[in-house]
């Protein structure tokens, strides 16, 4: 599977592909105008579908800007280990970084709501129905940030960094990892933009007990 997701039925292309946009907001769109003169109850299924898919999609964010911060630790811990000539100091370094390694792992298996997880590359995508006849949906993007080769590509060091290429391995290894994480934050965060958007409309057009999520943020931590 590859690192992200293209829309319902499509296949994924490789991590360095461009990525189209999921059509959240034409999805979204098109069922406020079948809503404008519908059931109350359609027009509150569709608010709590649509805000839970944002909360959903936060929760992502939430672990994504985790691993990142955790990424920068990484590379300043092989930094130190790239200048330091003792070879007891640099296997504490790299176990360490195993641990940190580690650490990312448990953060995205942490990384659910609402029973989804869109950041362990478990699933192609992820589908939320708007309505009951099911005829709008929304597709949310999926990521892959697990340290797998399918997915961040981050392997724990074998000699301890006791040798210098090593060292230079892990630092490239880090270095693809932050700038996928980075274009991974940016795809999710252009998401929950446009769902932020729907919903404050569907806020002024149907009142605020239109929009209200079946779950909080979080609920899968």
């Amino acid at each position: 599977m590859g690192l992200i997701s293209k829309l319902v039925g499509k296949r994924g292309n490789p991590a360095e592909a461009a990525i189209p946009a999921v059509p959240t907001g034409e999805a979204v769109t098109r069922v406020m105008k079948s809503l404008a003169t519908g059931a109350p109850a359609k027009v509150a299924k569709a608010g709590a579908e649509i805000a839970t898919a944002l909360n959903t999609v936060e929760t992502a964010i939430l672990a994504i800007d985790i691993v990142a911060d955790l990424l920068v630790e990484a590379e300043l811990l092989t930094a130190t280990a790239r200048e330091t000539e003792s070879v007891g100091r640099r296997a504490l370094i790299a176990n360490r970084y195993i641990t940190l390694l580690q650490t990312i792992s448990d953060t995205i298996e942490r990384a659910e709501h609402n029973g989804m997880n869109l950041l362990d590359g478990a699933r192609s995508t992820y589908e939320i129905k708007l309505d009951s006849e099911e005829r709008a949906s929304i597709a949310l993007h999926v990521a892959n940030l697990t340290t797998d080769a399918e997915g961040l590509d981050l392997t724990s060091p074998r000699e301890e960094f006791a040798s210098q290429i090593e060292i230079e391995r892990t630092i490239a290894e880090i270095d693809a990892a932050r700038r996928t994480a980075s274009r991974i934050a940016d795809l999710f965060a252009d998401s929950s933009a446009v769902l932020a958007e729907r919903l404050a409309r569907l806020d002024q057009d149907f009142g605020p007990d239109a929009a209200q999520a079946t779950k909080p943020t979080g609920a899968g931590h």
